[in-house]
């Protein structure tokens, strides 16, 4: 204990945060993930100016570690689809074709794409594709780097292609969607 109350506070956080960590490496969480996370919410511990902030900032963490879990953990699928997911997420920015995605895991395409379909009830391709949008909404939303900048990290380097796949995704272009959000 601290004499402090807002650095007991905040000590509280930094435990509930480990413990929520550890939590979602068990719960199958990739540990690239669990690094994002955990670092976002030290920093905004350290940045929390109120004991009041801090109690609420932990509910959040709660929140926000479960739905991570339950969107990334990968411990039900079989290591060859571990594997591929882990890859992808690595390597987003990159070729991800089936065929160049079977060599990096040395398996055969179709024994690939069939396992995948059978234990996620997605196709590689319209699971990359998913990740990417993502990628590219969270690009989009904090930073300031160009459409075409944010479409190749997304590893679509034709900028008006990107604009396509990401106009049918969200209903909207890269550009409409980035003036739509609030000032920063």
């Amino acid at each position: 204990r601290m004499a402090d109350p807002l650095r007991n506070v905040k000590n509280y956080c930094i435990i509930c945060n480990t413990l929520l960590r550890k939590a979602a490496e068990k719960g199958g969480v990739h540990p690239l993930h669990v690094d994002r996370i955990s670092s976002q919410y030290a920093v905004q511990i350290e940045n929390k100016a109120t004991t009041e902030s801090c109690i609420q900032l932990i509910g959040e963490m709660f929140r926000a570690y479960c739905r991570l879990v339950r969107s990334h953990a990968i411990s039900q699928y079989s290591a060859p689809v571990q594997k591929a997911l882990i890859y992808i997420e690595e390597n987003l920015s990159g070729e991800l074709g089936l065929e160049t995605l079977a060599a990096a895991l040395e398996l055969s395409p179709g024994y690939l794409s069939g396992l995948f379909h059978r234990e996620t009830g997605r196709t590689l391709v319209s699971h990359i594709r998913d990740l990417r949008m993502k990628h590219a909404m969270h690009l989009l939303t904090t930073t300031q780097l160009q459409v075409q900048n944010v479409a190749q990290l997304c590893g679509i380097p034709d900028a008006n292609y990107f604009t396509k796949l990401f106009r049918k995704h969200y209903g909207v272009t890269p550009h409409l969607y980035r003036r739509s959000l609030p000032p920063v």
